[in-house]
C-alpha cells in the first residue's frame, strides 16, 4: 500500500477530512482514497492513511500515472478547531463534488501547463549531473573492473549506495586509494551501472543485462534499480527462462521475487515441468525442485479446505 502521512503546522486544528486525487498524464482526476471523520461524536485527526491504488497499481500504469516519474496528487483538507458537534446552525446546498473536481481540473491543468512552458528549456538536476560523469570532469574516484577504469565522483556514488558510502568513509582500502575493484562485473554492466547512479535511467535493457543489473543493485544496495530490474524480468518471464529467474530469486534471498517465479511456474506448469531447463534443475537442484512441486500441492490443498466453508457461508 502507499501511505500519505499528514503533519499539521497548527496544532490547534485537526484534520478531519481528507480526499487523494491522481492527477494523470492528460490531466485527468482519478480519486484514490480519503476519510472523513466529520460526523463523529468525537474527533480525532487524520495522520496517516492509505491510497486505493497500490503501488503494484501505479507502476504498472507508469506512463499514465507516472510521467516523468513523478506523482502527482490532489489532496482536498477539511481542517477543525476539534470541538464537538452540539446543534445544526446552517445546511449548505453545495456545488457536487464531481464538478468541483472538473472545475478544478480545468484550471490545474492550465496553471501546469503555462509553468511547464517556461520550464521546458531548463534541466532538471539529473541532467546536469549526468554530463559530470560523460564528460569526466573533476573526479575524484575509481570504479575498476579487470579490464577497464571508470572515472566517478564520490558524492554521487556515497548518496546512491550504502555500500559504496562505507567504503569511502570508513578505514578501507578504498578510500585509501580512491579506486573501487569490481572484477565481478563486465565493463557494459559497470557503464550501465554508473550511468543509471548518474541519471536515474536505464536504456537498452535486455535480459542478461537485467540479471546481471540485478546482482549488482543487490550487491551495492540500490533499491531502485533492483526494482526496475526485477520488474523488467518478471514482465518477460517465459517457460525457458523462468528457471534462471528462480535461482536468481532464491540465490538472493529475495522472497518477493521468488512468490512471482513461483505463481508463473504454477500458472503455467504444463509446459514448464517438461521442460529442459526444468529437467536440468531436477538435476543440479532437486530440494528446489521438491519444494516448488510441494507448493503446489500445498497450495491445492487449502482451496480445498476452504471450498466447505465457503458453501457454508453462502448457505447461512
Amino acid at each position: 500500500m502507499i501511505m500519505i502521512e499528514i503533519v499539521l503546522s497548527d496544532t490547534n486544528q485537526i484534520l478531519c477530512e481528507c480526499e487523494f486525487s491522481l492527477l494523470d498524464q492528460s490531466g485527468n482526476v482519478i480519486e484514490c482514497g480519503g476519510t472523513d471523520n466529520r460526523y463523529y461524536a468525537a474527533r480525532k485527526s487524520i495522520h496517516t492513511l492509505p491510497l486505493s491504488l497500490t503501488r503494484e497499481a501505479v507502476f504498472s500504469r507508469r506512463s499514465e500515472y507516472l510521467p516523468d516519474d513523478k506523482l502527482s496528487l490532489i489532496c482536498e483538507c477539511t481542517f477543525s478547531p476539534g470541538i464537538e458537534f452540539q446543534t445544526t446552525v446552517e445546511t449548505l446546498n453545495e456545488i457536487p463534488l464531481a464538478l468541483i473536481k472538473q472545475k478544478n481540473n480545468y484550471i490545474y491543468r492550465n496553471i501546469i501547463y503555462k509553468a511547464e512552458e517556461k520550464l521546458f528549456t531548463y534541466p532538471n538536476g539529473l541532467e546536469d549531473i549526468k554530463p559530470l560523469y560523460m564528460n569526466q570532469c573533476l573526479t575524484d574516484v575509481e570504479v575498476r573492473t579487470e579490464t577497464k577504469s571508470f572515472p566517478a565522483h564520490k558524492t554521487v556514488l556515497c548518496a546512491r549506495s550504502p555500500v559504496f558510502k562505507a567504503m569511502m568513509t570508513n578505514d578501507m582500502k578504498e578510500k585509501k586509494t580512491n579506486c573501487i575493484h569490481v572484477d565481478d562485473l563486465e565493463n557494459d554492466i559497470v557503464q550501465q551501472l554508473l550511468l543509471f547512479l548518474y541519471s536515474d535511467n536505464i536504456e537498452n535493457l535486455q535480459w542478461e543485462s537485467a540479471t546481471q543489473l540485478y546482482y549488482a543493485a543487490n550487491k551495492y544496495q540500490i533499491g531502485k534499480l533492483k526494482d526496475v530490474c526485477s520488474s523488467f524480468l518478471v514482465e518477460n518471464l517465459t517457460p525457458t527462462n523462468v528457471v534462471e529467474l528462480l535461482l536468481l530469486a532464491v540465490t538472493h534471498s529475495d522472497n518477493d521475487l521468488k512468490k512471482l517465479v513461483e505463481d508463473f511456474i504454477l500458472e503455467h506448469e504444463e509446459k514448464i515441468f517438461v521442460s529442459n531447463e526444468w529437467e536440468m534443475l531436477m538435476e543440479t537442484n532437486p530440494l528446489l525442485v521438491m519444494r516448488t512441486m510441494q507448493l503446489k500441492y500445498k497450495r491445492k490443498s487449502e482451496v480445498n479446505y476452504l471450498q466447505p466453508w465457503r458453501k457454508k457461508g453462502k448457505l447461512l
